[in-house]
């Protein structure tokens, strides 16, 4: 399905987890790999919305937390990736969970 409720990307989310550097689940080695970093994290934020937006949403189940998860795939810069989202029962809007790198190459998705 497409994504058509809102989106939500907290910014904290991307400037205080992924772009950080993490002794364990790092995500920002390969986030700066393709040119994301703390200076410019508001393209991260633009293009993981564009990702979602362009995308097909599949569900994945319900969260353990309440509403339900899907998986949005698509690239970065080239790159892959796989993004995890929360439609929240209480305010119908796509909220954005995380995002790691797809096991296939990204022409591949």
């Amino acid at each position: 399905m497409k994504i058509t409720s809102p989106v939500v990307i907290n910014p904290a989310k991307l400037t205080h987890y992924l772009l950080v550097h993490r002794d364990k689940n790092d995500k920002s080695g390969f986030l700066n790999q393709v040119g994301y970093t703390l200076e410019n994290w508001q393209e991260l934020e633009a293009d993981i919305r564009n990702l979602v937006l362009g995308n097909e949403a599949v569900f994945q189940g319900p969260a353990k937390t309440g509403g339900d998860l899907y998986k949005v795939q698509g690239p970065l810069r080239g790159w892959g990736m796989v993004t995890i989202w929360l439609l929240a029962d209480e305010d119908a809007a796509f909220r954005f969970v995380t995002l790691f790198p797809a096991k296939k190459n990204s022409h591949e998705i």
